[in-house]
C-alpha cells in the first residue's frame, strides 16, 4: 500500500508522472532532431566488437578507473554500479505506485528477497561515493574539473534519492509488515523500521512521513530525469549508444570529404556540417577535464582546452533551439543596429587559436572515459577555416603554398629526392628503384629525402634492409608528398589530389607492401589511402626491424659501446597511441644492448613532440614550446640518448637538446631506432681481407648542439625561406 494507491493519490501520481515524462520526452526529442539533421556516419559495423566493449567500458567502468584517477574512479564506480543495481528498486517503486500486486516484491518475491541486501548495500555505497565527490569538490578541487552548480545539483538529486528510498522502504515495513515475508533482508530499511517501533511512532505520524518521503522520492527521481538533458551529466542517458558506437578504426584516421568536386561545403562551419557522432559527443561530456589535463597545447600555455572545445559546441547546440534554425543565433535577433543577426559559425563558437593549437596527438581521446572524439571535430572546424574562410596562420598558409608549388613542405632545402641515392652510390651502395618485382616499397617521405638530419636515418635504414636481404625499392623522383601535412593543415582538396596521384602511381607499379619510417606517412597510407582505392599492407620501420632482429637477419652486436649508453625512447603519437606500435621499438633497443629507461609519459600515454597536426611548420606563439617540455622530460630520466622513430620527432628533439640547458651540458644525443641498430649491426660484421668492413661504417655520433645554436624562442625549427628543390 502506497500513498498513490488510493484517491486522490492515484490522480496526483498520474499527473506528476506523465507531466514530467512528457517534458523529458520533449527535451530528448529536440536533441535527437539535431542528430538526425547531422551528416550520416556508419557505426553499425563490427557488431560483436561493439557489444563486447560494453562489458569493460560500460559495466566495468574501466576507462574511469585508470591509473592516476583512482579516487575519481572509486567514487564514480560506487555511484555508477549503485545506479545500475538500484534501477530494480526504482522499477519496483513505480509499479508499487500503481498497485502492490504488480510490483516485483509481489510477482517474484524470492528473487527480490535475494536482491534486498544487495540493494541496501548499494544505498550506502552510493552515499559514500557522493561524500567522496563532495570532498573532492570542497577540499581537493582538481583544476581539470568544472566545479559548478550543475555538479552539486546532480549530487543532491542522487543523495536524496538514496535517503528517500531507504525511508520509503522503512515506513512500508513499519506500516504494512503483513505484505513482506522477509523484510529483514533489507537490513538498512528494516533497521530504521525497528527504530520507529522503538520510538513508539504513531501510525498517523508514520503515514504522514511515508507520504512525504514517497512523493519526495517520486518527484526527485522524475525531476532528476527531466534535468539530465540540460545537464553536463546527460551522459547518463546516452552513454550506452556512445560506447556501443565508439570508433573502431585507429584514432589518427580522418574521414574524407566525399565527392569533394561536387561538395557545397567544406569542413564544419555550422552544426549540421558535423556527423551525428560529433553532435552526440557534447551530450556525453561530463566536464571531468581529463582530456585537457593531458593536452600538450594546454599544458604548455596555449588556449586550447579540449574539454571547453566540446562544451562550446554543446552550448552552441543549446542556443540553437528550435533545431530548424541550426546556424542562426536566434530568430529575430539583431546585431545591435536593428539588422538581422549574422549567422554563427562553429569557428566563432570555439575560437581561431584553439582550433589551430591542436597537434592531433589524440591524448584527449585516449584519456576520455566516454570515448569523445575531440580531434576529428577540431579538424573539421580547421577544414572549414582553411577551405571556406581562408583563415589560417601565416606559417600554415606558406606551407600549403609550398606543397602546392613544390610538392613538399620544406622551404630552403638544397636537397632533391635523389640526392641521398646519389650519395649512397658514391659510397658504393646502390639503392634499388621499385619496379614491381620487389616485396616492399620503401616510402622515404619528404623529411627522409629532403632534411639533412633525417637523410642519415634513411641511409641507415637502407643499409639495414640490404644487409638483411629485404626485397625493396624506392620511387626516387616519382615519390610525392603523402598528403598528411595538407590534410592536417585543413586543405582536404590538396590532400586528396596528392593521395590520388600517389595511389595511381603505386597501383600502376603493382605495390603490395609498403614500409615507411615516417609515422604520419605510415598512418596515411595504411588507413586513409584505402578510401581512394589504395590498399596496401603497410608497416612502420620499427615493426620490420624488430621482425628482422627476431629472425636473426640483423645480428645486433652488443659489444659496440651502445651497451654503455642509457636510452630513453620517445613514442611518436602516430605509432604508439594512434596505431598501438609499442613493443617493437623497445625490442630493437634491447637487441643493441643499451639500458632502457622510460619517461613518465610513455607508450599510449606518450607526450607529443609538438610537430603533429601540421605543427612541424606552424609556429608556437604562446607559452612554452612543446618540444622543449618533452625534451626536459627525456633529459630528466638521466638518459644519454633519446631514441626516436619519426622524422618530425627527430627534428623537434634536435631543436630541444639545443635549447634545454641540461641537455646541452650533458651532451644528450638523438638517434633514430634505425641508426642505433645500424651502429650495432655495422660493428658486428667481420672485417674483409682488405681490412674494410663488409658494411658502411656506423654513422658518427653528431656533436652535441650548443645551447647558443638553438632557434630563438617561438621560432619553428625550419630551414631558410627559399628552395631550389
Amino acid at each position: 500500500m502506497t500513498p498513490a494507491n488510493e484517491f486522490p493519490g492515484n490522480i496526483i501520481f498520474v499527473l506528476i508522472f506523465f507531466g514530467f515524462m512528457a517534458f523529458f520526452a520533449w527535451s530528448m526529442f529536440v536533441r535527437a532532431r539535431w542528430l538526425f539533421a547531422a551528416k550520416p556516419l556508419n557505426r553499425l559495423d563490427n557488431i560483436f566488437w561493439r557489444l563486447a566493449g560494453l562489458v569493460p567500458w560500460l559495466l566495468g567502468n574501466a576507462r574511469v578507473t585508470r591509473r592516476g584517477y583512482w579516487y575519481s574512479g572509486v567514487l564514480h564506480s560506487l555511484i555508477w554500479w549503485g545506479f545500475l543495481i538500484l534501477q530494480i528498486r526504482t522499477l519496483n517503486f513505480l509499479l508499487n505506485g500503481i498497485d502492490h500486486s504488480i510490483s516485483l516484491e509481489a510477482l517474484v518475491p524470492s528473487l527480490y528477497d535475494v536482491l534486498r541486501p544487495v540493494m541496501d548495500t548499494f544505498n550506502i555505497l552510493v552515499i559514500v561515493g557522493i561524500a567522496m565527490a563532495a570532498f573532492q569538490r570542497i577540499v581537493w578541487k582538481p583544476k581539470r574539473m568544472s566545479l559548478n552548480i550543475d555538479g552539486w545539483m546532480t549530487l543532491f538529486f542522487i543523495f536524496w534519492l538514496m535517503v528517500t528510498d531507504i525511508m520509503v522502504n522503512s515506513f512500508e515495513f513499519y506500516l504494512h509488515p503483513e505484505l513482506f515475508e522477509n523484510p529483514e533482508l533489507s537490513y538498512v530499511a528494516y533497521g530504521f523500521s525497528q527504530l520507529w517501533g522503538e520510538l513508539g511512532m504513531s501510525t498517523g505520524t508514520a503515514e504522514a512521513l511515508n507520504t512525504f518521503f514517497w512523493y519526495n522520492h517520486l518527484i526527485d527521481f522524475l525531476a532528476f530525469l527531466a534535468f539530465l538533458p540540460y545537464s553536463k551529466h546527460s551522459h547518463v542517458l546516452v552513454v550506452v549508444p556512445q560506447i556501443f558506437l565508439r570508433r573502431h578504426e585507429p584514432t589518427g584516421v580522418m574521414e574524407p570529404i566525399k565527392n569533394i568536386e561536387e561538395a557545397e561545403t567544406f569542413g564544419a562551419g555550422k552544426l549540421t556540417d558535423f556527423n551525428w557522432k560529433q553532435l552526440l559527443d557534447p551530450f556525453n561530456c561530463t566536464e571531468c577535464g581529463r582530456c585537457t589535463e593531458v593536452c600538450p597545447a594546454h599544458i604548455t600555455g596555449k588556449l586550447l582546452s579540449p574539454k571547453q572545445y566540446i562544451v562550446d559546441i554543446r552550448h552552441m547546440l543549446d542556443d540553437e533551439i528550435p533545431p530548424a534554425r541550426f546556424w542562426m543565433k536566434k530568430e529575430g535577433a539583431s546585431n545591435g543596429d536593428g539588422e538581422a543577426a549574422v549567422p554563427m559559425t562553429t569557428s566563432d563558437a570555439v575560437g581561431f587559436e584553439q582550433t589551430w593549437d591542436c597537434v592531433t596527438c589524440g591524448a584527449c581521446m585516449e584519456a576520455c572515459p566516454v570515448f569523445i572524439e575531440h580531434v576529428p571535430t577540431i579538424m573539421d572546424v580547421r577544414r572549414f577555416m582553411v577551405m571556406e574562410q581562408s583563415n589560417m596562420p601565416e606559417t600554415a598558409q606558406a606551407t600549403l603554398m609550398q606543397l602546392e608549388q613544390r610538392g613538399h613542405p620544406w622551404r630552403g632545402t638544397q636537397l632533391t629526392r635523389t640526392t641521398w641515392i646519389e650519395e649512397m652510390a658514391a659510397e658504393g651502395t646502390e639503392v634499388p628503384l621499385f619496379d614491381g618485382s620487389q616485396e616492399y616499397l620503401y616510402w622515404v617521405g619528404c623529411s627522409g629525402a629532403l632534411q639533412e638530419r633525417n637523410v642519415k636515418v634513411t641511409k641507415a635504414l637502407v643499409r639495414l634492409f640490404l644487409q638483411a636481404g629485404v626485397s625493396f625499392g624506392v620511387l626516387a623522383t616519382e615519390e610525392g608528398c603523402s598528403g598528411d601535412p595538407a590534410r592536417r593543415l585543413g586543405n582536404e582538396y590538396l590532400y586528396q589530389m596528392q593521395a590520388k596521384q600517389n595511389i595511381e602511381l603505386m597501383n600502376a607499379k603493382g605495390v603490395q607492401k609498403v614500409v615507411a619510417n615516417c609515422p604520419h606517412c605510415y598512418n596515411t597510407i595504411k588507413h586513409e589511402y584505402p578510401d581512394f582505392e589504395g590498399t596496401y599492407e603497410t608497416v612502420h620501420h620499427t615493426e620490420l626491424l624488430a621482425q628482422l632482429v627476431r629472425s636473426g637477419k640483423l645480428p645486433a652486436q652488443q659489444a659496440n659501446g651502445l651497451q654503455d649508453k642509457t636510452v630513453t625512447y620517445h613514442d611518436p603519437c602516430y605509432t604508439a597511441r594512434h596505431n598501438d606500435i609499442i613493443d617493437e621499438p623497445r625490442q630493437v633497443i634491447a637487441a643493441v644492448g643499451s639500458n632502457q629507461v622510460e619517461m613518465p609519459r610513455c607508450k599510449r600515454g606518450t607526450f607529443c613532440c609538438g610537430a603533429g597536426g601540421g605543427h612541424m611548420w606552424v609556429e608556437e606563439n604562446r607559452g612554452e614550446r612543446i618540444n622543449d617540455v618533452r625534451t626536459k622530460e627525456a633529459v630528466d630520466t638521466g638518459a644519454d640518448v633519446i631514441a626516436v622513430a619519426c622524422p618530425f620527432c627527430m627534428q623537434m628533439f634536435e631543436s630541444g637538446v639545443g635549447s634545454v640547458p641540461a641537455a646541452a651540458e650533458r651532451g644528450v644525443q638523438v638517434f633514430d631506432i634505425a641508426e642505433l641498430l645500424d651502429m650495432s649491426v655495422a660493428y658486428s660484421k667481420p672485417l674483409a681481407p682488405n681490412g674494410n668492413g663488409g658494411a658502411p661504417p656506423a654513422p658518427a655520433e653528431p656533436e652535441p648542439v650548443a645551447a647558443s645554436d638553438a632557434p630563438p624562442e617561438g621560432e619553428a625549427p625550419q630551414p631558410g625561406d627559399e628552395t631550389t628543390a
